[in-house]
Order: C-alpha cells, then structure tokens, then sequence
C-alpha cells in the first residue's frame, strides 16, 4: 500500500469515527492508521543500513518485485504490539485509540496481502518471526550494492 492509500484509507476512517470519538481523539486515530507504517523504515535501515526516505520506497518498491522470497517483520504490525497497546489502554483512553488505529489499518493490510497472495510473507508476531526465520531461512531479501545507484 502506498502512502497516498494509506491517508486515503484514515481519511475514511477518520470520516467514520467523528460519531465516535471527539476532534483530538479522531486526529489520533487518523494519524496512528498512517504512522503505524513507521516500522517499514525501520525495516528498510536494518536491512540496508541506509537512512535517506527516498531509498525507503524504492527498496520497498523493489521487494514488491521480490515477494516471493520475502518474509518480514513489520514490528508495529505485531500481536505483541496490539497487547500492549491494549494493556496500556486501561491507563489512558488514548492508547486505546491508536489501538483502534493499528487495528483498522492492519485489516486492511490483510485484505491487500490475501488478494496479492502475500497473506504469510508478514509475521504476526515478534516471535513468529525470528522462529520461522529460523527454521526457514527466509528474511528480507537484499538488493545488490548496484540497485543504489
């Protein structure tokens, strides 16, 4: 999903969550839909070990070509995230929102990858990932030092 898609789709949520939540809170949840996808950078420079945003998308770009090797770990994307989120909920109703954010988010995240056939290349769980990764091999793919240029 790209960014554009990304506000898009909290621009509808956002919409839907007027009836539900007051100015601020609804600004908190439109924001947690789209920053949830921060953990892509991180991915990105772990992988790399490069920092410039542009280099972010065309790596992602690239793994888009190379689906078929790739298993990732989006850690915002994560069970162990959503817990948290929830447990920290019961201390600040805000919490509670950007839980609501990550969840309509991830749905339509799972919407995506089952219709590209990506539905097991995302771990859904810290865990998950690096005991598959494990007994797998598979990670994130690397592109060769030549596809920066």
């Amino acid at each position: 999903m790209t960014l554009k898609g990304h506000v898009v789709q909290a621009v509808i949520g956002s919409a839907i969550m007027t009836q539900f939540l007051s100015p601020v809170e609804n600004a908190v949840f439109f924001l947690s839909v789209i920053f949830i996808d921060v953990d892509h950078y991180f991915d990105f420079v772990i992988v790399t070990g490069r920092f410039k945003l542009g280099d972010m998308f065309k790596f992602h770009g690239w793994l888009w070509k190379h689906k078929d090797t790739l298993y990732g770990l989006s850690v915002f994307h994560t069970i162990e995230v959503f817990l948290a989120l929830y447990f920290l909920g019961h201390y600040n109703r805000y919490f509670t929102i950007i839980l609501y954010g990550f969840l309509y988010h991830m749905a339509l995240d799972l919407i995506t990858l089952y219709w590209y056939g990506m539905f097991f290349n995302r771990a859904f769980s810290i865990a998950e990932y690096f005991i598959k990764k494990r007994i797998t091999g598979k990670g994130y793919p690397v592109p060769e030092q030549g596809f920066w240029r």
